[in-house]
């Protein structure tokens, strides 16, 4: 399994749930040792998931049709 697949599968929904059960911990008022470190799973899963962000999914190619050559530079 490559880079770009093990984060399609498993980072990205993982930062995803570790930003939600932040929160959770976070509004939760019973269990102080949750809410203490909160605001930490909270901030690992937005680090986790901004560098999630940034590596292109599984078989994305650039197709030619869609590139952009220049605008319209020496046409004209």
């Amino acid at each position: 399994m490559s880079l770009r697949e093990s984060n399609a599968r498993y980072l990205e929904p993982g930062a995803l749930l570790a930003m939600v059960v932040g929160v959770i911990f976070l509004c939760q008022p019973w269990v102080a040792v949750l809410h203490q470190y909160s605001v930490l799973i909270t901030l690992a899963g937005i680090i986790a998931f901004n560098v999630a962000a940034h590596i292109p999914p599984p078989g994305s190619k650039i197709d030619e049709d869609d590139a952009v050559v220049g605008e319209g530079h020496g046409h004209g």
